[in-house]
């Protein structure tokens, strides 16, 4: 998977089940920084490349964004 780059939209899904949508405002060696329309955010890297697994949320299993 290649990294997005400055100006690129993006969509990620964190391990909390959070998910940031934005465009990639800069990048370092240890994650971007995604301006979203609510607020912006920094994402470290290994949130671009984990699979995410599906969880069970109030008994209904639910599947995470990928």
């Amino acid at each position: 998977m290649s990294l997005p780059k400055p100006g690129d939209t993006v969509k990620v899904t964190l391990l909390n089940r959070e998910t940031i949508e934005g465009v990639v405002e800069w990048i370092d060696g240890n994650g971007l920084w995604i301006k979203g329309a609510q607020r912006s955010r920094w994402v470290p890297l290994e949130a671009l490349s984990m699979p995410h697994d599906s969880h069970e949320v109030g008994g209904v299993q639910e599947q995470a964004a990928e």
